[in-house]
């Protein structure tokens, strides 16, 4: 990847079009590679709304023009399908007297916190339901052709039942929690439920997470669930996401709790990293003062050199330990706590593919 791709997408969605403008004159600069590493951030349906009506739309090839209102015309429809797709989800579940809670994409985009609908990619359908109905919405799901995804072994033991799909539909995962082990002191399942919002899909009834929770949940998502290197390279879609979702609910959006929740469960240091990289891509200023004691200001340290360095994290014990063991050895207690798993577990054990697997995530780091 080019350092100037990642700069001008940056600079555009942060409102610089100078710094874009300076990115267009590097010599490593070719408008597909820009294109490419849009469509790996996610962001490719938003460029060209992002681009019109800035200095650089005067100096962008028609060719490049006429590809991007492409996509975002084929990402509008492709989200008006996903968006049938949940309504007859929705329809079943609401049958049985479930109201599930929209989750990431989808509820963002319920919530009106994109603008245009065509600007947010989605790449599935998540819906978090009570535990205690979880049986029940797998059942009448599975009884009108939805199918369970059985690739992931350890799908039994997730935070979110294995995804459910119809034959050319986007996966549907059920999530009887937003996570395992450190999420739960973080941001409990049931305390979405209960504060989550009515809202209605036409006649059909979900509901949404409070903009607390949503800001919540999307900053512990990509620096607690995702794999390790998205902690040190974020993906700037999830950027763009928080910066969207402060502009859109204003003062209703009580940063002084979040930041109060992160400390509660032992998170402070996190959360201050991450909005220190969206201040640093996007130019969003923290809402809330953060503490930048010895220990988060070397962390800050360390990440930037990984960015700037990729090739250090091949050195980099701690990144190494956390991206191939880390996660996996928190799974493991998840496995260990009960006997259906630690079966699950030794079935497993002989299996080739978990190995290469982790040898895969040895060699690449998982970074970019």
């Amino acid at each position: 990847m080019s350092d100037c791709n990642s700069a001008f997408l940056a600079a555009c969605f942060r409102g610089d079009p100078a710094c874009a403008a300076a990115q267009l004159r590097e010599p490593a600069w070719n408008w597909e590679h820009l294109c490419r590493v849009a469509a790996d951030e996610g962001l490719l349906p938003a460029l060209g709304g992002r681009l019109a009506n800035s200095p650089v739309e005067a100096v962008l090839p028609a060719d490049v023009a006429g590809f991007l209102a492409g996509v975002a015309a084929l990402n509008l429809e492709r989200n008006q399908a996903i968006g049938r797709e949940l309504e007859c989800a929705v329809s079943l579940l609401n049958e049985a007297g479930i109201e599930p809670v929209l989750l990431k994409g989808v509820a963002y985009l319920a919530a009106s916190v994109y603008p245009d609908p065509a600007a947010r990619y989605l790449t599935d359908i998540d819906l978090l339901v009570p535990a205690e109905r979880m049986a029940a919405a797998v059942e009448i799901l599975a009884a009108h052709r939805f199918e369970r995804d059985e690739r992931d072994a350890f799908g039994d033991f997730r935070h979110h039942h294995a995804p459910l799909h119809r034959t050319g539909s986007p996966d549907i995962e059920l999530h009887h929690a937003l996570g395992l082990d450190r999420w739960q002191r973080l941001l409990s399942a049931a305390e979405v439920i209960a504060r989550a919002a009515p809202h209605r899909l036409g006649a059909l009834r979900v509901r949404i997470p409070c903009p607390e929770h949503l800001l919540v949940h999307l900053i512990a998502h990509s620096q607690l669930q995702n794999s390790y290197n998205e902690r040190v390279w974020p993906p700037l879609r999830a950027m763009v996401d928080l910066v969207l979702l402060d502009r859109r609910f204003g003062a209703d959006l009580r940063w002084d709790r979040v930041a109060a929740r992160f400390a509660a469960a032992g998170h402070s240091i996190l959360f201050a990293l991450h909005l220190l990289q969206v201040q640093s891509s996007l130019g969003f200023a923290p809402p809330v003062p953060l503490t930048l004691g010895p220990l988060t200001r070397f962390r800050w340290a360390r990440r930037q050199l990984l960015r700037r360095r990729p090739a250090l994290r091949y050195v980099d014990p701690v990144f190494m330990f956390s991206t191939v063991l880390g996660r996996r050895l928190a799974f493991l207690r998840t496995l260990l706590r009960t006997r259906k798993g630690i079966r699950r577990l030794l079935s497993q054990i002989a299996a080739p593919g978990h190995y290469q697997r982790v040898w895969r995530n040895l060699i690449e780091g998982r970074g970019r």
